[in-house]
């Protein structure tokens, strides 16, 4: 059984790591003049790339850096991801919903590579069960014909996708408190772009059952991802 002590470093696996959020812009990023009213004036300038990491690393020594490499992904950004050598981040939500841009393909767990983050969603993200709940009814089937799961019951369909993420190649697993608890947007923690109800979800004492954490024990130890420290 899990203390909670434990649970949060087995939920946690990156603490020691810090990540670099929208990565891309060390490659190109968008310039737009001074005083511009609308970004119609705007221009892709070249970013300082890995020139910049190798400096930080002289002067700094070695980091444990994740690269928040989400969304539009173009080829000389990926290359920058692997010169960094700096694990990108995978979000299993994004492999099968059509309103996120960029690569589905890259975010399908089978192709995650060994070095990357994967993620159930991020705190920018739907929590699990409202997300799955959101996407269109073809999509769903995606989701189902992915697991080749048919038989699950929808309202506990998130636990499967929960393991699918844990059993990838992915050198480190982070699934929110939310999605372990099965819960709704009621939980989510940020919407992009609003301000006023962000960052207020917070777990209860009461919710860290003895069931659950048997539970996330039994997921992680029989997936490898037990962090034994």
């Amino acid at each position: 059984m899990l203390e909670q002590g434990h649970l949060v470093t087995a939920l946690a696996l990156c603490r020691k790591q810090h990540g670099i959020d929208h990565f891309r812009g060390f490659d190109e990023y968008f310039s737009i003049p001074y005083g511009s009213e609308t970004a119609a004036e705007g221009h892709w300038e070249k970013g300082p790339g890995i020139e910049l990491f190798r400096a930080v690393e002289q002067a700094l020594g070695k980091r444990e850096i994740i690269a928040e490499d989400l969304g539009y992904m173009s080829e000389t950004v990926r290359q920058l991801v692997r010169d960094s050598g700096f694990p990108g981040m995978k979000v299993l939500e994004f492999a099968f919903d059509s309103r996120d841009t960029g690569s589905a393909s890259d975010y399908l767990p089978h192709n995650y590579p060994v070095n990357s983050v994967a993620y159930t969603g991020t705190h920018d993200n739907e929590t699990l069960v409202s997300w799955y709940q959101t996407v269109t009814d073809a999509e769903r089937a995606m989701v189902r014909d992915y697991l080749y799961d048919y038989a699950t019951p929808e309202e506990q369909l998130y636990k499967s996708m929960i393991a699918l993420i844990l059993r990838s190649a992915a050198a480190t697993c982070i699934v929110p408190m939310q999605d372990w608890l099965g819960l709704d947007n009621s939980a989510r923690i940020n919407k992009p772009s609003t301000v006023g109800q962000n960052w207020r979800w917070r777990l209860k004492k009461t919710q860290l059952t003895k069931k659950l954490q048997k539970e996330i024990c039994q997921l992680t130890t029989r997936y490898g991802r037990m962090n034994w420290a």
